[in-house]
């Protein structure tokens, strides 16, 4: 399932990416997220009740979501049959750009990051689109937490 969020669910787009799903968002027009969704046979998401009215008379498959929370949104995406398998970096896509990520090696990204990373880290992973860098750091860990969090709601 590919899906393209609305504006209201930035934070949502980007756990949808980590968890590997094609997931567009950024696009601030409703019409031109419901030509997008069309074009790309895209799963609209939204909390949008007027949006996805509009967008299921053209056609345009649509999940409305109604919780304000990512948990809750977790929740109600998986009574949809979404899954959320393996966290990053498994099959993840970039959080930023939704580009595909991959492993690299460690002397491929030497110049990219600073020092102490780079002699700290062995681990490292590139977004194929915008080229941002990831490694285990500070940040992953809270990502594992949060992913732990996640998965006992949505189990």
């Amino acid at each position: 399932m590919r899906f393209i969020a609305d504006m209201m669910l930035g934070r949502l787009a980007r756990w949808l990416r980590l968890y590997g799903h094609d997931t567009l968002y950024g696009v601030e027009a409703d019409e031109d997220i419901l030509r997008i969704a069309l074009a790309e046979n895209r799963v609209l998401l939204t909390r949008d009740s007027g949006l996805a009215g509009r967008a299921k008379k053209l056609g345009v498959s649509v999940i409305l979501l109604t919780s304000n929370s990512l948990e809750g949104q977790m929740e109600e995406l998986r009574s949809f049959g979404v899954e959320f398998k393996e966290l990053f970096p498994a099959n993840a896509r970039c959080p930023k750009c939704n580009g595909p990520i991959r492993p690299v090696p460690k002397e491929e990204i030497r110049e990219r990051v600073p020092e102490e990373v780079y002699e700290r880290y062995d681990e490292f992973y590139v977004c194929e689109n915008c080229g941002q860098v990831y490694w285990p750091g500070r940040q992953w860990k809270e990502m594992l937490r949060m992913d732990k969090k996640l998965r006992k709601i949505n189990q």
